[in-house]
């Protein structure tokens, strides 16, 4: 299939994706795959309507913990000079 492509969501940038399963006994787990930071709890609300399911738990990915630690070294290397 020439030209495949995989599905884009409005406010996902190139390269960041988020994993639907489905089990049988038709609970929903996604996983945001590549997006840092914050920007990972935006997606909820998106989910939940598009899915018409509500978030029962949660937990910050590595992503997420290491876009933060960053972002904190960024601060304090600014903050230094």
């Amino acid at each position: 299939m020439a030209g495949s492509s995989q599905p884009t969501w409005p406010g996902l940038a190139p390269g960041e994706r988020i994993r639907l399963r489905i089990a049988p006994d038709g609970s929903i787990v996604a996983e945001t795959l590549g997006i840092t930071g914050a920007k990972c709890v935006e997606v909820i609300p998106m989910l939940e309507e598009l899915l018409e399911a509500q978030t029962v738990e949660s937990a910050f990915t590595a992503d997420y913990n290491t876009a933060t630690q960053m972002d904190s070294v960024d601060v304090d290397d600014e903050l230094h000079h």
